[in-house]
């Protein structure tokens, strides 16, 4: 049975990765992202954008379930090219994702369903 839905919603200036460099900041990225999500990103030409979007799908996923959680624990991958999470040891959400990015920004939109079992 669903209980309730949250919708949350992040854009961020993609800027403010290019300016923190993965190969000179690691432990900065690994703060955020786990390996499978940085491995991901930086196989595009601009990873930049891509870890702008990731980190606009972490936040508006914060934002649609209204609790604090730690970006590291909320796990971002693809699946069919489509944007897919999951909050690491917690199986009362179902996220529906979606994420855009352009030159300087990123964007991500979250409808989070919690389930009550």
């Amino acid at each position: 049975m669903i209980e309730n839905f949250g919708l949350g919603v992040d854009i961020i200036d993609v800027n403010r990765f290019r300016n923190i460099p993965y190969e000179e900041k690691t432990s900065f990225y690994n703060k955020i992202f786990n390996k499978n999500e940085i491995k991901y990103c930086l196989k595009f030409k601009d990873p930049y954008t891509h870890f702008a979007g990731k980190f606009a799908i972490k936040e508006a996923i914060i934002k649609s379930i209204s609790k604090k959680e730690n970006f590291i624990d909320i796990i971002t991958d693809h699946n069919n090219d489509k944007p897919t999470a999951i909050i690491s040891g917690k199986k009362e959400y179902r996220f529906l994702i979606s994420v855009s990015h352009e030159k300087n920004y990123a964007m991500a939109m979250v409808i989070a369903e919690k389930i009550s079992c």
